[in-house]
Parts: structure tokens; C-alpha cells; sequence
């Protein structure tokens, strides 16, 4: 972890992650209350956050085939920079079609920056400290909870929506002066700079790194409906935007040093009994929605949502890097990071409807059976990659070995 801290690469790479997880983590929480403010029902806003993360997946994908046409510095300035009018203009947003728009557009160009932000992390770590570069990446989603939940509520409470989103505009231009000092390469090395090559077959990623993407998706479904799940309950209990806002203080506070001890520990006792353990906390954000009535019981499963969500995507993104041969990073990496806005496609979509028509109960209890599936493909990953579902990918070569049972 000390030579991490100590890379000046990583540490811009991080700063840039901040900037724009301080205004998606900041506003997460509140948009639901936004947008109900526009006469929308859960539903609807279901609906919303479906449309939102379909944009949001289908950036990461986007970067990855830009990646190949330009260098990363000056893709990755162009996207950081194209969002900021539209998160000041969410403030001005009069009918809920303008609220959906902007913000698809918002959360597509940030997923895009993310994902050149994973690749990027990928190029500047050595192979034995992938680990902790990752956590320390993904520690900047707790942080920005904390402080942009913190900010987020009090601005609103103070003053109001508009203020609200001038202030998250100002703050993601930090996004695009990080780009600006940031290299796109290591030693002389560009990733996925091919040259006279060919490019690196898709089947030559493996069965392990594609076994892991299906848990991923999985486990990504089940944190996407623990956390809208914690702002429509609060919203129907009649919870203040201050309250809610706190859900992401209060996690982020705890989740921030987890991530970075775990992280740095997968690197020397391996990623897998750690990915299990978020995959678990997943299912046990669920059963806590179950029964939370009170403030501290949301900010119990809100804390474990959160872990489950920094852990599984820094541990899994350092696995993925593993497990992918070295010029397939850019495509490989894009998409991990676009499985996890996937996954909220058909997860933020269904929990509206699914509590509107069965409440929340039985919403969050299958919340809870999807996690453990996808904690018992993780474990068939370590030993038979690619079971239980090993026929959508049984003739693809084992490229890369397949981490070890534990």
C-alpha cells in the first residue's frame, strides 16, 4: 500500500474517481426525491434509474472503443469535461423527460471516465499490487459518500435543488484539471497499443474472466435494489432529504477503511475468500431493508450495501486484471466496470415496479436469493470456471489460470 500511496499517477487517477463520485454519490440518494417532486411514482422512478444506468453502461463500452482510436489523456479530458453544463442544468429541469435526460447523459460520461479511470490503474500498478491500487480507487466511492452526502443534504435543506447542482457542476470540473495531468502510459508502453498485431480475440479472455462477469452481474443487481431500495423506503416512510442524504455519510465513513485493508490484503492471501465475503454482505443489506423502520436500521443496510459494493468491484476489477492477457486491459476492464451499470438496468427497473405491485418485502428477500446465487457461482468460478452456467462459454480456452479453491 505504501508504494501506491506513493505513485503520483494513482493518486491523480484517484482524485479524478472523487470529483465525480462526490456528485453521483451525493445526488444517488436524492434523486429519487427529486424526481417524485416531478409527480413520479416508484415505478416511474424505477423506470428512470433503469434509463439513467443503461446510459451509465453503455459508457464504459463507448470509452473502450474510443480507447482504440485516441490516446486515454485526451479522451478522457473530452468526456470529463462534456457533463459539466448538464449537472448545473438539472437545477433548471421543469418536466421529469428534462430530469431523465440529463442525467442519462451525465451518468453515461461519468461511467466512461470510470472505466478509462480502471484502465488506467491497470497501466500505472505493478502486478503485485493491483489489490490495493484497486481499493484505493474504490475507497473514493465511501469518501465521496461521506462528504457528498454530508454536502448534498445540507445543501438542499439550506438551499434548495439549484443551489444544490451548481455547487456538484463546480465540483466536477476538478474532474477534467485532473485529465490534464495525467499519462496515458507506463515506460514507454500504451495499453492496448497493438500496432501491426492482431487484436486480442474475445475468446482469448477466458472462461475464468467470463465466469466472473456473470457473478458480477449478479452480485451487481442485488447492491443496485439495496440501494434504491434504502431511498424509496425512506421517501414512502416520509424520511427528510437530510436524513436520506445521510444513509451515504454514515456508510461511507465505515466503508473507507475496509476497502483499503481488503484491498491490500487480497494482494497477499488472494482475492477470492474476500469477494465471497462482499458477495454475503450483499444478500445481508437485503434481509436488513426487511425490517428497517428506523433511521439506524437504514444506515445499517445502506453500510453494508456499501461495502459490499466497494469490495466487490476493487477486489473484482484487481481479479479481472488478473485473469485478462495485458492488451485486452482496455476492452476487459470496460467491461467489468459496464456489467455493474448492466446490472442496474433491469434491477432499478424491477424494484420500483416489484414494490408497487408486491411490496417491499418481497422485493428485498429475493434481493437477498440473488446474492447468494451469485455467491455460489463465484465459488464454482474458483474450481470449474464457468460453472454453473459453463455452456455459454465451455469453448472458450482457459487463457489465463483460474484462481484457486480456498
Amino acid at each position: 500500500m505504501r508504494h501506491v500511496l506513493g505513485n503520483k499517477q494513482l493518486l491523480i487517477l484517484f482524485l479524478a474517481s472523487f470529483f465525480i463520485l462526490f456528485v453521483g454519490m451525493g445526488l444517488f440518494p436524492l434523486l429519487p426525491l427529486y424526481a417524485a417532486g416531478f409527480g413520479a411514482r416508484p415505478a416511474a422512478i424505477g423506470l428512470y434509474f433503469a434509463i439513467v444506468f443503461t446510459a451509465n453502461a453503455a459508457g464504459p463500452l463507448f470509452a473502450g472503443w474510443l480507447s482504440k482510436r485516441f490516446s486515454l489523456k485526451s479522451l478522457f479530458f473530452a468526456l470529463a469535461a462534456a457533463p459539466v453544463p448538464a449537472v448545473a442544468l438539472l437545477g433548471q429541469a421543469t418536466a421529469f423527460w428534462q430530469l431523465v435526460v440529463l442525467t442519462s447523459f451525465i451518468w453515461f460520461t461519468g461511467g466512461a471516465v470510470l472505466a478509462l479511470v480502471g484502465v488506467l490503474t491497470a497501466v500505472h500498478a505493478g502486478d503485485e499490487e493491483r489489490g490495493a491500487a484497486y481499493s484505493l480507487m474504490f475507497t473514493a466511492y465511501p469518501l465521496a459518500g461521506v462528504v457528498g452526502g454530508a454536502t448534498a443534504g445540507w445543501l438542499v435543506e439550506a438551499s434548495g435543488y439549484p443551489a444544490l447542482f451548481l455547487v456538484m457542476a463546480a465540483v466536477w470540473i476538478g474532474t477534467p484539471l485532473s485529465a490534464l495531468v495525467v499519462r496515458d502510459h507506463k515506460d514507454g508502453e500504451v495499453v492496448d497499443e497493438e500496432g501491426d498485431e492482431a487484436p486480442v480475440p474475445v475468446s482469448a479472455f477466458g472462461r475464468s474472466y467470463f465466469g466472473l462477469l456473470v457473478a458480477a452481474l449478479l452480485v451487481a443487481t442485488a447492491v443496485n435494489v439495496s440501494r434504491l431500495g434504502t431511498s424509496l423506503s425512506m421517501e414512502a416512510l416520509s424520511f427528510s432529504p437530510g436524513a436520506v442524504a445521510s444513509t451515504a455519510t454514515v456508510s461511507g465513513l465505515i466503508t473507507m477503511p475496509l476497502t483499503l485493508l481488503i484491498g491490500a490484503l487480497s494482494d497477499r492471501l488472494g482475492r477470492q475468500r474476500f469477494m465471497t465475503a462482499g458477495y454475503l454482505l450483499a444478500a445481508a443489506a437485503a434481509v436488513a431493508l426487511v425490517v428497517a423502520q428506523t433511521l439506524w436500521q437504514f444506515w445499517l443496510a445502506a453500510t453494508l450495501a456499501m461495502i459490499a459494493y466497494s469490495v466487490t468491484n476493487a477486489v473484482g476489477s484487481a481479479l479481472a486484471a488478473d485473469l485478462l492477457p495485458k492488451r485486452a486491459l482496455g476492452r476487459g476492464i470496460a467491461w467489468f466496470n459496464a456489467v455493474n451499470s448492466a446490472a442496474g438496468i433491469v434491477s432499478f427497473a424491477a424494484a420500483g415496479m416489484v414494490m408497487e405491485a408486491l411490496g417491499p418485502v418481497v422485493l428485498y428477500v429475493g434481493t437477498a436469493g440473488i446474492a447468494l446465487l451469485a455467491t455460489v457461482q463465484l465459488g464454482a468460478l474458483a474450481c470449474d470456471p464457468g460453472l454453473p452456467w459453463r455452456f455459454l462459454w465451455q469453448r472458450m480456452p482457459a487463457t489465463r489460470p483460474a484462481p484457486a479453491c480456498v
